[in-house]
């Protein structure tokens, strides 16, 4: 499989990636018509269903499932909550090798392997008798699975080697999975009542294994070996092998070198840490909501439905929020982008906290929603353009032990002060204050330089 190849006698005819030699390549890419679609972007679209599967059973989905388990069981909410917090310490522990491996062997094999478990785990989950093997499934199978492809990380290496200047629309687009996962959160309310949580669990698993599998055979790892440069740049005939441009190290086209920290020189950079614990303020309020949003508005008398639409709503509304924003990062510094999202994060979430009733809901869903969306695809892409691609997915493991801090403490902080308080709303205060941290830390993020 390698670079992209047209038909002699009918230029326009797309017959997908072939490798082949690098100097055939520049000149069939040179050759290429204008108004074909970059490769790149079918990769987003990959990562934008696999996404909306994840959301969709899973990280938005699993609030639908949080109630009726407790019910069926009898189970305690810091209980159920605590399988996310070692779920999360897991993926945690096995973020860097995981990143090694997207850097070295490249994300679509991991991406088989992810798919596998996690549909496995659904259909496995579907059996649940006890709540130890609810852990043990839940950890060793849907979490696993998540750090080698499901989650998104895999996807995100592949767009971060594709794109350069145009990386903050793309994730965008990417992680509109997300939204439209959690839109289809209602419909899974819906089965769930009907036909129980055993049967929307073998759902999970069924679809996992039908989409999943032929969509991670279209992703490719880097453009270079395809002929082609970030964005869908032509390559020059003076990029031989060997050059900044396959190894990563092109200028773009725009005249402006890319620069590329190795996992030791990243370790010696303030931007680094400050960036990582931006994303572990941040994580702790985005996992945690989208997890309780929907037994918080039950407990505010709700049904299961009603709240489901809700979060459904809240994440239609992020959809745009995800481009826009994006978008926006490309043009203006992504900090101060991401700085002006947080500080409507925090009111949003305030008056939703505060404000009980269709008020608090409608002010949540107008400040909140888009701005939180509007920060995911903004992480990966200051990461790319502080650090390089190069070593992307090893770096973004680096990172991953600060970050699960608030993975494995948010879930059973949450579930814990409802057991205590029979409300969440001392909980979503304090995420709300975790947004201002987060707002702190990212505008002291300056731009590094490579140590010597």
């Amino acid at each position: 499989m390698g670079r992209f190849c047209y038909n002699s006698s009918s230029p326009t005819t797309y017959y997908g990636p072939r490798e082949n030699t690098h100097m055939s390549n520049i000149e069939d890419t040179q050759k290429r018509p204008g108004g074909k679609i970059f490769y790149g972007w079918w990769i987003v679209v990959v990562g934008n269903v696999m996404r909306t599967v994840f959301a969709t059973f899973n990280y938005y989905g699993f609030s639908a499932f949080f109630n009726p388990l407790v019910e069926q069981f009898g189970w305690s909410r810091a209980a159920l909550a605590g399988v996310l917090s070692l779920s999360r310490l897991e993926g945690g522990l096995m973020a860097l090798p995981a990143g090694i491996l997207f850097d070295r062997i490249g994300p679509r094999k991991m991406m088989y392997a992810g798919i596998t478990l996690t549909g496995t785990g659904f259909i496995l989950l579907s059996r649940t008798d006890s709540l130890l093997y609810f852990y043990t499934v839940f950890i060793l199978f849907i979490q696993v699975g998540a750090s080698f492809g499901m989650g998104g990380v895999a996807v995100d290496v592949a767009i971060a080697n594709w794109f350069r200047k145009k990386r903050g629309r793309a994730m965008g687009f990417a992680t509109m999975g997300l939204s439209f996962g959690g839109v289809l959160v209602t419909p899974l309310a819906l089965f769930i009542t009907e036909f129980g949580w055993r049967s929307a669990l073998v759902l999970a698993g069924v679809i996992t294994f039908s989409l999943g599998y032929p969509l991670a055979a279209l992703v490719r790892h880097k453009p270079e070996p395809y002929g082609y440069l970030p964005d869908g740049e032509i390559p020059k005939i003076n990029d031989q092998p060997g050059s900044g441009a396959e190894a990563g190290g092109s200028s773009g086209g725009d005249g402006e070198q890319e620069v590329n920290f190795s996992p030791m020189q990243v370790l010696k950079v303030k931007a680094f840490y400050v960036i990582a614990f931006t994303f572990m303020s941040r994580q702790l309020v985005s996992t945690s909501v989208a997890v309780f949003l929907i037994p918080f508005l039950q407990e505010r008398g709700m049904s299961l439905a009603q709240a489901a639409g809700v979060l459904s709503v809240m994440a239609l509304l992020g959809a745009p929020g995800r481009v826009i924003f994006g978008w926006l990062g490309d043009i203006f510094p992504k900090r101060y982008v991401m700085a002006g999202c947080f500080i409507f994060q925090t009111i949003g979430l305030m008056m939703f906290t505060h404000i009980p009733g269709p008020v608090g809901i409608g002010l949540f869903l107008i400040l909140y929603a888009p701005t939180y969306a509007g920060v995911l695809p903004l992480i990966p892409a200051i990461q790319a353009e502080y650090f390089g691609r190069q070593w992307f997915g090893t770096i973004r493991g680096m990172m991953t032990p600060i970050t699960l801090i608030s993975g494995v403490v948010g879930p059973v902080f949450a579930g814990t002060v409802f057991d205590i308080t029979g409300s969440y709303q001392i909980a979503f205060t304090v995420f709300a204050f975790s947004l201002i941290v987060a707002l702190l830390l990212i505008l002291t993020a300056k731009r590094p330089e490579i140590p010597a």
